[in-house]
């Protein structure tokens, strides 16, 4: 097996062949509308090229050469750069980014307006890595608002890097990923599969009653277990390789996975084509991002009718009835007196009550979208998912550094690490509570502790009674809690927060935490919204 050969390097006549486990491992990571990017169109003809795009903007301005060791693309000024494949940011210098990857691989990115990652931080092939700049640079590159991105590899294998022409090896869209804000699905959050699926959907548009409705059959149709074979009990996992083995026993022939896909091949075989590992498609993200580009009408198996049906819907019970009926179609769905609607129905209404509270009736409006009327999705698009961003204005997401002074406008000593500063900013920007107190802990506690607005707890000590969206809030800390989730750097929690630092720079702009009914402040009163502003 051959891997893929590089351009000749100007003046040296030396052809420089990446190993084949460097492609491989860069093709992994590319899955294409069926993976962890879904938010772009699948079955792109470039969709296997090793490198991401650095930039949405694919106009080159200058091209590699011996003089000049990179490509320039024309962006304008704070456009998005992102990270062309999977690595470890190991330096933020001057006007350079340089992200480590595979087997003596390293991507470098020149001329930025602001920056967004730092050293040793972990990113995926997409992440926005920072926002573009200008720089002047000697003939044949360019000056002016541009991107200058490099790819340089260990040659001989002793650490010694060389510039390589980039252009053969960049093919499809690397969107931005989670990063600097909020991706497609983000992490999922929740206290179980059912919820996790819930708070999915309405992160990606869906109202409540419509993600009812989609979870709703998900419940009866599978327990939203991901492995669940048909006619299989609960509990029961099936690897994807017993349901889809063509020309074998094991082509089985019934319904698998989340919404039991049938046959299996139907979602597991397009999913292998896109380079998932099996492993992958046996989660429930995955299952979820899958389901998420049929209902859009793209991808290899699109259900566009289905989306248009459910999009439609006002109510759970119609959102429930366009699923089983454009979706499922089961046996006898053309009548709509069917006994399967009305246990469709029921289901969706137990799952709209169990977690509805707290979302708003309209759209998710995509994360962090002004108004969308989520506590948890806003939360999630302004903050970090994981630990060690710092304190200043800088360490915040980009979406926090936008976000905080249009809905908060808080000034003096490092309000983006103020925690009540950034509760304040989810309440007012997701529209749930435009009249939330702007900064200072003491005033919040009193404000929910007096408004009909909150149901308020103050002795809670379980995390089994708390909801995604409460906010836990003393005197002298406030954060909110959104459900147990994996963070970008493998760790689980289940609370995001600031915390206000000081001169010696022990603060931290939002990022993940774990909760705490008490600590030196004292009991924290924890406060839940009962309607939406």
């Amino acid at each position: 097996m051959e891997g893929k050969t590089l351009p000749i390097l100007g003046g040296i006549g030396l052809i420089l062949v990446l190993p084949l486990l460097i492609v491989m491992a860069m093709i992994g990571g590319a899955l294409g509308a069926l993976g962890s990017d879904t938010c772009s169109d699948s079955g792109s003809a470039d969709q296997a090229a090793a490198f991401g795009w650095p930039t949405s903007a694919h106009d080159k301005a200058a091209g590699w050469s011996f003089q000049h060791q990179g490509i320039d693309y024309n962006v304008k000024k704070d456009s998005p750069v992102l990270a062309a494949e999977d690595g470890e940011v190991t330096s933020v210098a001057g006007d350079w980014i340089r992200i480590k990857h595979e087997e003596g691989v390293e991507t470098r990115y020149q001329f930025f307006s602001s920056k967004s990652v730092h050293v040793g931080q972990k990113v995926k092939r997409g992440d926005e890595i920072g926002k573009s700049g200008s720089g002047n640079e000697i003939e044949p590159g360019v000056s002016g608002e541009h991107l200058h991105f490099e790819l340089w590899v260990d040659t001989d294998g002793k650490g010694h890097l060389e510039s390589v022409d980039p252009k053969d090896q960049i093919g499809d869209s690397a969107t931005p990923g989670s990063t600097g804000g909020c991706s497609c699905g983000g992490p999922l959050s929740g206290s179980n599969n059912q919820q996790k699926a819930f708070n999915y959907f309405v992160s990606n548009g869906y109202t409540k009653e419509q993600s009812a409705g989609i979870v709703g059959n998900m419940i009866d149709e599978s327990s939203v277990e991901p492995m669940r074979k048909q006619n299989t009990l609960p509990g029961t996992k099936t690897p994807a390789a017993e349901v889809d083995q063509p020309g074998t026993a094991n082509d089985y022939g019934g319904g698998w996975g989340i919404v039991q896909w049938t046959p299996p091949s139907k979602m597991i075989t397009p999913s292998r084509s896109s380079g998932a590992k099996d492993e992958q498609i046996e989660t429930l993200e995955f299952q979820l991002d899958f389901l998420k580009v049929q209902l859009s009408g793209k991808g290899p198996a699109a259900e566009g009718q289905a989306g248009t049906m459910l999009k439609a819907a006002k109510t759970v019970e119609d959102a429930a009835v366009a699923f089983a009926r454009y979706y499922e179609r089961f046996g006898g769905s053309e009548d709509p007196n069917h006994p399967r609607y009305a246990k469709s129905k029921a289901s969706a209404k137990e799952v709209l009550a169990n977690f509805g509270k707290g979302v708003g009736s309209g759209a998710g409006g995509g994360c962090a979208g002004a108004g969308n009327g989520s506590i948890v999705d806003t939360a999630f698009g302004l903050a970090w998912r994981d630990r060690g961003h710092g304190q200043e204005k800088e360490d915040a997401t980009p979406a926090y550094q936008k976000a905080m002074p249009e809905f908060n406008g808080s000034t003096g000593t490092w309000p983006f690490s103020d925690c009540g500063v950034y509760v304040a900013t989810v309440m007012v920007m997701s529209g749930v509570d435009k009249d939330y107190v702007k900064r200072g802990t003491g005033g919040q506690r009193d404000y929910v502790q007096g408004s009909s607005k909150y149901q308020v707890f103050e002795n809670l000590n379980n995390v089994s009674q708390l909801q995604p969206g409460d906010i836990f809030v003393n005197d002298g800390h406030t954060y909110i809690y959104v459900g147990t989730f994996k963070g970008t750097d493998g760790k689980t929690w289940n609370a995001l927060s600031a915390s206000l630092g000081s001169s010696a720079g022990d603060g931290r702009v939002p990022q993940p935490s774990i909760v705490q009914f008490v600590d030196t402040h004292g009991q924290y009163t924890v406060a839940r919204i009962k309607k939406q502003g």
